[in-house]
């Protein structure tokens, strides 16, 4: 696994959300339905982020960049775990073509590390493998899934959020906080369907030791690896 090298060629481009890319790294993915966020609080949060950019522009020290984060990447996350909107994601069915989607291509295209599909976002670590990328990727992983859930629900129209959210991991010990952060996630998260499985971790994490181990379906970290033999 590779993470951030800032000495390496990489890019920046900006839609409503910053994304930066380079070869060969893990990215932590958010991708939401499109009413999982009211649109009265995501138009606010759109001009209070707008005028934080006007007002920070680029090159960004790394406590402006953590601001960031702070006040607006964060507020997104709690909004998403309000679990606004239908919850559709909730339904056992739907929930299930997700993660088939997702597992499709795993270890052919990409590799995922680490996911949960929560009732109105998604959460997940992936590398992309060979030539892919992320955005082609997660491009196909949304279409095909708002296709299908559409489908089976007989109706047409917008699934996803057109946008999503990445950040390319820095370093071993922000991979092991991703991965705390989605399980913790995961034990928060309500159900609407009550036979839906909310632990869908590949990863197992014991936080006292900070050791790593995964469950039989995936084997991408040997039992009890420690944090500085993960590669």
């Amino acid at each position: 696994m590779n993470f951030f090298d800032k000495k390496v060629e990489h890019g920046v481009y900006y839609g409503n959300l910053p994304h930066w890319r380079q070869s060969t790294v893990c990215y932590f993915v958010t991708f939401r339905t499109i009413d999982s966020i009211p649109q009265v609080k995501l138009n606010q949060w759109l001009s209070e982020r707008d005028q934080w950019l006007r007002e920070h522009p680029q090159p960004r020290t790394n406590e402006q960049s953590a601001e960031y984060h702070r006040l607006f990447t964060r507020k997104i996350e709690h909004w998403l775990d309000q679990n606004y909107g239908e919850c559709l994601l909730g339904i056992k069915q739907f929930k299930q073509i997700v993660i088939d989607a997702l597992m499709y291509f795993h270890e052919d295209r990409y590799r995922i590390w680490e996911y949960t599909v929560a009732v109105n976002h998604v959460h997940l670590l992936i590398e992309p493998l060979g030539d892919h990328e992320l955005n082609d990727i997660i491009s196909s992983i949304k279409s095909y899934t708002a296709n299908a859930i559409n489908k089976a629900r007989g109706v047409s129209g917008h699934f996803w959020q057109k946008e999503y959210f990445d950040h390319i991991l820095r370093s071993k010990e922000q991979f092991i906080g991703i991965v705390k952060y989605i399980r913790k996630h995961d034990g928060k998260v309500a159900n609407v369907d009550a036979n839906v499985d909310a632990t869908s971790c590949r990863v197992k994490v014991d936080a006292a030791s900070s050791r790593m181990s995964v469950d039989a379906t995936s084997c991408r970290v040997k039992e009890n690896t420690r944090l500085e033999d993960v590669s």
